[in-house]
């Protein structure tokens, strides 16, 4: 209804898990990082547990998209705790039989199936989703059936995704041999408030959106009402879409958005938190009254009024820099790039776009070009203070790297002259003044790699919202 007034091809708001849409946070990035660390380090048992809707099922189905050359894999979403036996399921999860067979040939057939895939070097990955409904009886058939891993070979590994029940229910007594061969076991958490932004756009985008329809407040507001679940944000976002399209909004804003949850959240059905000011937000007339942040963020002063013009270079900037942020979260870092150097054309983007791109390439590893990116970020002397100082610090850190210790020296005295306090400059100013030679210091330098660079990365952004 609303995807032709909106210009996207396909809906971004989906209930279905789909993890083509799939945008990986900070908590679902861990989450991913930690199965897969499962898979290549041969882990019996992995445990994913999160709240419902937190996006289980669709990382469990990009696990299997990115993994099924490599593995046999079979995916389990319907069994439950009332069945006699487990391993028919299994069976038919990964193709085996259709058919009824008692548990001996049940049995046989899959121990037959682990040994043909040992030959082909592959393992098999059972993948059992909403395992809080198996009860403890069938758990312990999956602990039997790991007994078939030879004593040097793990042939089975099998990942178990749930509710928090199933924490409580691997906490049991009984069920200590269980517990004792889990490997793996991550709780996923909600989103942020960034994280929920980023999600909207994100979703937008992958839809053939060329620009931000939310509005930063109300994306603040989608928060709020759902703490961060992703199901939820989904459930708020389509009904604000529909809503948009019946008013014919170009935007969707806060005062938009909160009598979308408003009408829905009559019949106190749909689980969203309870706001004290939603009405009112809902009643306040006029886009530039519905837009103030201090009535649902942090307080802080309203921005000055942009011209036309001004403004629409503004949104382009921002999704320039949103769609860079996607490109390099995904590691195409040269498309990245691309949409940060288009970003970078706003002076008001200048220096977070070339600090991505300075991070894009310590990423590729071009540790000059990556200078040279930052050392361009450094010379908007209007942005503001703690950015510049971020930056200024990643450009120290990299020339570090490079054993240039004059110049980084340099950039450390600066920083050191505008805030005595920032990070470890002191300290750095101390060592690198009385230390050793630089190419006796290279090895612990060269050691500084992708890592801290996210982490200053993300100290470079707290203020971008």
């Amino acid at each position: 209804m609303y995807k032709s007034f909106y210009r996207l091809h396909s809906k971004p708001f989906s209930l279905l898990p789909d993890s083509e849409f799939l945008y990986l946070g900070a908590t679902h990035r861990t989450a991913y990082s930690l199965l897969e660390y499962g898979l290549l380090t041969e882990a019996p048992f992995m445990v994913l547990t999160g709240d419902p809707g937190t996006g289980k099922t669709s990382l469990l189905h990009k696990l299997i998209g990115d993994n099924r050359d490599l593995y046999s894999i079979g995916f389990l979403t319907n069994a439950r705790y009332d069945v006699d036996y487990l391993l028919p399921w299994i069976l038919l999860a990964l193709g085996l039989n259709t058919k009824q067979l008692d548990p001996v040939e049940a049995q046989h057939l899959f121990a037959k199936f682990l040994a043909e895939e040992a030959l082909r070097k592959r393992r098999v990955v059972l993948i059992m989703d909403e395992a809080q409904n198996l009860g403890v009886k069938l758990l312990e058939e999956l602990r039997l059936l790991s007994n078939l891993n030879r004593e040097k070979s793990l042939q089975l590994q099998i990942i178990l995704s749930g509710q928090p029940d199933l924490q409580a229910l691997l906490r049991r007594v009984d069920m200590t041999q269980f517990a004792q061969r889990v490997v793996v076991d991550y709780h996923i958490q909600p989103f942020t408030e960034e994280d929920v932004a980023q999600y909207i756009h994100h979703r937008i985008q992958l839809s053939g959106g060329s620009r931000p329809l939310f509005s930063p407040q109300a994306c603040a507001l989608t928060y709020r009402l759902s703490q961060g679940n992703p199901r939820l944000i989904n459930q708020v976002c389509e009904m604000a879409l529909t809503y948009g399209f019946a008013q014919q909004a170009p935007r969707i804003t806060a005062q938009l958005l909160a009598q979308a949850a408003l009408d829905r959240r009559k019949n106190r059905i749909l689980p969203l938190s309870e706001l004290d000011d939603l009405a009112d937000i809902a009643a306040t007339e006029g886009a530039e009254a519905a837009e103030r942040p201090e009535q649902f963020t942090q307080p802080r002063p309203a921005p000055e009024p942009l011209p036309v013009a001004a403004e629409a270079a503004t949104e382009s900037a921002e999704m320039y820099y949103q769609q860079g942020m996607v490109l390099r979260k995904a590691q195409k870092f040269i498309a990245a790039m691309a949409r940060f150097q288009q970003a970078a054309q706003d002076p008001a983007y200048h220096l977070r776009a070339f600090g991505q791109i300075g991070l894009c390439y310590r990423a590729l590893g071009q540790v000059p070009q990556a200078v040279a990116a930052f050392r361009k970020a450094c010379t908007d002397y209007n942005a503001p203070h703690q950015q510049s100082l971020s930056v200024r610090y990643l450009l120290g850190r990299t020339l570090e790297q490079l054993g240039d210790r004059p110049e980084a020296l340099e950039q450390y005295r600066l920083i050191f002259r505008m805030d005595r306090t920032f990070k470890d400059t002191a300290a750095r100013l101390s060592s690198l003044e009385d230390g050793p030679a630089p190419d006796a210091r290279r090895s612990r330098s060269e050691s500084w790699g992708i890592g801290f660079a996210w982490k200053q990365m993300r100290q470079l952004l707290k203020g971008d919202r």
